[in-house]
């Protein structure tokens, strides 16, 4: 007799590594659609000036760290974030992004936060002067608060036919 045992549940695949002191042992697997949804809500709340959901998204120990590698928390973020808008306002600037891609890796499901990787285009405008640019954010997501984000980003440069 032959007996077939077919279960309706797979094991959680992974892959890749990391050299996080720790947890080297571990292996990345897909995450959940609430973080995206956390780092949606905020970026939401970044570009219509919503500086109070903004600040009550995150705990108190939240760090933003830019290209220039230098934390800020999120009352310095806001605080540049403000005034970088008063001088765009003044003078006719924008500054407008939208998400590409984005997705969710978690090194231990169901435990801590997950990280979502997001990647944005954006345009900066001022008169006639145009510039577009490309950034990557890692973000560190717990219990639907912003942990850490971190961005780099590129000149998207405009090749001449």
């Amino acid at each position: 007799m032959f007996i077939l045992n077919n279960s309706c549940e797979s094991p959680l695949s992974s892959v890749g590594m990391t050299s996080w002191e720790g947890v080297k042992d571990m292996k990345w697997h897909i995450g959940t659609e609430a973080t995206i949804k956390t780092v949606a809500e905020f970026e939401n709340a970044w570009k219509s000036r919503d500086y109070d959901k903004m600040k009550s998204m995150c705990t108190d120990t939240t760090t933003f760290v830019s290209g220039d590698g230098v934390p800020e928390s999120i009352d310095e973020l806001i605080a540049n974030v403000k005034r970088q808008n008063s001088v765009r306002d003044s003078i006719g600037a924008t500054l407008t992004w939208e998400t590409k891609q984005v997705f969710s890796v978690d090194l231990k499901p169901g435990e801590g936060g997950e990280h979502v990787h997001s990647y944005i285009d954006a345009k900066y405008n001022e008169g006639e002067a145009v510039n577009r640019f490309r950034a990557i954010q890692r973000w560190f997501v717990s219990d639907g608060k912003i942990v850490q984000q971190s961005s780099y980003w590129q000149d998207i440069v405009d090749e001449e036919n």
